[in-house]
């Protein structure tokens, strides 16, 4: 919509010079709220209408353009008046207010009511302002009000419309810069960019730092333009830094009494003048200590861990929480946030604009550690829920702290706390694990050597774990192997750590000797089950089976991932179980059986869409970049071409559709920091035009030969009998292989449980199978496959030669 420039809007009162604004000529984002108010205005019921919103939502911008819609279209006259900036009950400002305000009503009257069109009255800041005397006298002179606000007041008889911020960027990706050239807060940050900065652009190299930006200031237009200004002059990589330096909207004001109504009911202000300064302060420095600790967070927070962190009683909490909200020196979203016990729909966080009045930063190294602690206690609560089965939950604890978890660690070392620090880096690795191990490189490089003292031998070793898994990521075996040949095998044993020595000394191998590779990985994930960590063992045995895999010995790997896949589903390891899936769909492709693939890559598409799309990229970046390819670039580019093929489906997720999401980002950084720009671009590309199983297929080297390629598709009748199996016994193995438990199995088939196990049992005899796991290798390498519908959101995962099946095969979770 575009709004006509009508003549300039008469002024009665001329104010004090204002610096110029900040945004660029038109209103980006705001064509539907303009509209939606000029119908308001011209609504004849309606006295006026008062626009609230935090400070720099663009209120009085958005007032000055509607009022600019609503003349033009209608022919009316619009007046400003200007609030006092600084109320008082100085006689002599009262009157000069009251002159003005007069002066403005008589010039609005003076022109008429032509047509039933009724004069507009713009004020600003109306909280500042004896509204309700202004009211009644527009009331009275038939004109209609248009005001703004931060809040509204109590009784103000206007109607009510919030200024919300612009919508945000909820990902950003290499691959379609137009897409994030066109969210409104993107375009309006860019506008005023090139206010000062013409020849500025959306690149590949800073597409990720605006669009974050964007998210950090909460698509709030005031601090989208002011922070553009240091993005112009320096970079924009400078001004998302400097939003760490926070600033407090409105100064805190001291205890202010409550204030009697006059006699006609109207609220008195408080001393002073302000109706603003009769919000309920508590008398205690509750409020301010809440607001000063606010410092120590970045990206927002949860109210649990402002609480623990401030040592505030619920009662008290609460109550100061409120005020803070109410005079809008915090806001809240509905963003989630980690806990201790969960996750909540919640996040506070302060407002990016406002007058750069700072409180004391919080510099009290007990605030800070008091942070730090609270983040390592969610960190290791996270992980155990991710480990226990509770998967979902641990994941959005994760990626809604990433920040704060960062700033924890960079906490704990810079006040010399290694042993906490390394603590907290054991509970983050189990979500780097889970979401590409790509970023453990990127967060393991801070980390220095601790001391060498008889006290920190154990944090040694873990640092020199930590240091030589992120060299391997790197691509550095090298590097990893003298980190490695200083830890003794006694000293491993000593520290509990020796499966994870075992581990990472078969990655650096694996090149040189990959038949001692897969040895060393199929031991140290016995070694992590010796050990009770059952997660990290089925991770561990993956990278043995695709180690295997690399070797030639396709039945060996696929029965080691079907063991995998069986151990995950009875563990409620969803995570892990769609890891396999993906496994078993790369060894499927290497013997030649497309369906099979297809079929694979549709469950664990499936499985995984349930824990939201940090966990479906997270399992396809650990089959695609694993570190048992030894190749670090061949697993950089399998990495890209997987982030590409990613993004075509990003929009399958509807239950996360509003909330701002950079899991692909933080995976494409490193990975286009070691392939370069032009790579990179090419790899993602290519990844967009492929289906997941041509991916997968990818990862088979080129001498492998396929060892079973059937003719021809197997009859889609599911009750056909193969081999010894009745029609029965098929239909229940083939939902054995599907993952389901006995239960489930009998309320499917409307049979009795104990039938069910009859058919197992009398199935394994036929068959000569000893499991339940040897059964679903039988029916995967018969053909026999489970056969769920396929999902909406997978027609452009899969090819379209995948056949449409029926019957759900989700695995529990």
């Amino acid at each position: 919509m575009t709004i006509p420039v009508p003549s300039p809007v008469k002024n009665s009162r001329p104010s004090a010079p204002r610096p110029p604004i900040a945004f660029p000529a038109d209103m980006v984002g705001r064509d539907g709220e303009v509209a939606a108010l000029s119908a308001l205005l011209a609504d004849p019921s309606v006295p006026g209408v008062l626009l609230t919103g935090v400070p720099g939502a663009g209120k009085s911008r958005l007032a000055a353009e509607t009022a600019a819609a609503y003349c033009a279209s209608t022919g009316a006259t619009a007046v400003r008046v200007e609030a006092s900036a600084e109320p008082s009950t100085n006689s002599t400002n009262s009157t000069d207010s009251s002159n003005g305000t007069d002066s403005a009503l008589a010039l609005l009257t003076a022109d008429g009511n032509a047509g039933g069109v009724r004069p507009l009255l713009l004020v600003d800041d109306l909280d500042r302002s004896d509204h309700y005397s202004l009211l009644r006298a527009c009331a009275v002179a038939s004109v209609v009000v248009l005001g703004t606000a931060r809040q509204a007041p109590a009784a103000h008889g206007l109607v009510p419309f919030p200024v919300d911020p612009l919508p945000v960027p909820l990902d950003c990706s290499a691959l379609d810069l137009g897409a994030l050239a066109r969210v409104p807060s993107v375009q309006l940050y860019l506008a005023c960019l090139r206010t000062i900065n013409p020849a500025f652009s959306l690149q590949l190299h800073n597409q990720q730092v605006i669009a974050r930006t964007c998210v950090e200031v909460g698509g709030n237009p005031g601090a989208l333009c002011r922070t553009a200004r240091v993005a112009a002059l320096e970079s924009p990589e400078v001004a998302w830094a400097s939003l760490g330096d926070r600033t407090v909207p409105h100064p805190v004001p001291h205890a202010v009494p409550h204030s009697a109504p006059a006699e006609d009911g109207t609220p008195s202000a408080a001393p002073g003048g302000d109706p603003r300064d009769a919000h309920p302060w508590t008398t205690d420095e509750a409020p301010t200590r809440l607001l000063t600790h606010c410092q120590v967070f970045s990206g927002g927070f949860g109210p649990e861990a402002l609480r623990h962190i401030t040592a505030t009683g619920p009662e008290e909490f609460s109550s100061a929480l409120e005020t803070l909200l109410r005079g809008h020196l915090l806001t809240a979203s509905t963003l989630p946030s980690g806990r201790l016990d969960g996750t909540a729909r919640f996040r506070l966080r302060l407002p990016p604009d406002g007058p750069a009045r700072r409180l004391p930063p919080p510099e009290d190294t007990a605030a800070r550690l008091a942070h730090a602690r609270y983040y390592a206690d969610l960190a290791r609560a996270a992980a155990d829920r991710i480990v226990s089965g509770h998967q979902r939950s641990g994941l959005i604890a994760f990626w809604s702290e990433e920040r704060n978890l960062r700033t924890a660690l960079e906490t704990l070392l810079r006040h010399g706390r290694t042993g906490e620090a390394l603590d907290l880096v054991d509970g983050i690795r189990v979500y780097w694990r889970v979401t590409g191990g790509w970023s453990t490189w990127a967060e393991g490089r801070p980390l220095p050597d601790p001391s060498w003292n008889p006290a920190g031998h154990r944090d040694r070793i873990r640092t020199d774990l930590l240091l030589a898994e992120a060299g391997i990521l790197a691509g550095q075996p090298e590097a990893a192997t003298d980190l490695l040949d200083r830890i003794t095998a006694d000293a491993a044993q000593a520290a509990g750590l020796s499966a994870r020595v075992t581990r990472l000394r078969a990655l650096c191998v694996l090149a040189a000797d990959p038949g001692r590779g897969a040895a060393l990985l199929v031991g140290a994930a016995g070694r992590h089950r010796s050990d009770g960590d059952r997660h990290e063992a089925r991770y561990v045995s993956l990278e043995a089976a695709l180690a295997k895999f690399r070797l030639g010995d396709t039945v060996a790997a696929a029965a080691t991932a079907l063991e995998v896949l069986a151990a995950a589903q009875q563990g409620r390891d969803t995570l892990v179980a769609g890891a396999a899936l993906l496994h078993l769909a790369v060894f499927a492709a290497a013997e030649g059986r497309a369906q099979a693939t297809a079929h694979y890559c549709e469950r664990a598409l499936s499985a995984l869409r349930a824990l939201g799309p940090t966990a479906v990229l997270g399992a396809i970046a650990t089959t695609l970049g694993s570190p048992a390819l030894p190749d670090v670039v061949e697993r950089a580019i399998g990495t890209a071409r997987g982030l590409g093929a990613f993004h075509t489906w990003r929009g399958a997720f509807p239950e996360d559709a509003g909330t701002p999401d950079f899991a692909m980002a933080r995976l494409e950084e490193p990975v286009r920091e070691l392939l370069g720009e032009a790579v990179f671009a090419r790899a993602l590309v290519e990844g967009s035009r492929a289906s997941l199983p041509d991916l997968l297929a990818s990862l088979v080297p080129a001498h492998a030969v396929p060892v079973a390629t059937p003719a021809e598709p197997l009859p889609p009748d599911t009750r056909t009998r193969i081999g010894p199996l009745t029609p029965r016994q098929t239909e229940v193995s083939r939902l054995v292989a599907a993952g389901l438990s006995n239960r489930q199995i009998a309320h499917r088939l409307a049979i009795s449980e104990w039938t069910v196990v009859n058919h197992i049992r009398d199935t394994m005899k036929k068959l000569g199978c000893s499991s339940r796991v040897e059964i679903a290798g039988w029916m995967h390498h018969s053909g026999l496959r489970p056969s769920p519908d396929q999902p909406l959101f997978l027609r452009t995962a899969l090819p379209p030669s995948a056949s449409t099946l029926s019957g759900p095969t989700l695995i529990p979770s």
